[in-house]
């Protein structure tokens, strides 16, 4: 992949799937009546990673994000 942005977006997205997946997993062992993670949650905790990791990778503290509008994710 070419873009290193789109990369890192991409890596956050199956970052976001997998941690769900593990936390569902988890909670269903460890608890009677768990409360799983959404799947509507998801491309919010990928936007989470990608928020984090790229500040990481930029280096720069006063980079401004919108928020995010919640039809975005629908």
């Amino acid at each position: 992949m070419q873009d290193p942005f789109k990369e890192l977006m991409f890596r956050s997205f199956k970052d976001a799937m997998d941690l769900a997946d593990d936390y569902n997993r988890w909670a269903a062992e460890a608890f009677d009546e768990p409360l799983a993670v959404q799947a509507s949650a998801i491309p919010q905790m990928a936007m989470m990673l990608y928020r984090c990791r790229l500040q990481a990778r930029l280096g720069d503290d006063s980079i401004e994000f919108p928020e995010a509008d919640e039809r975005m994710f629908d």
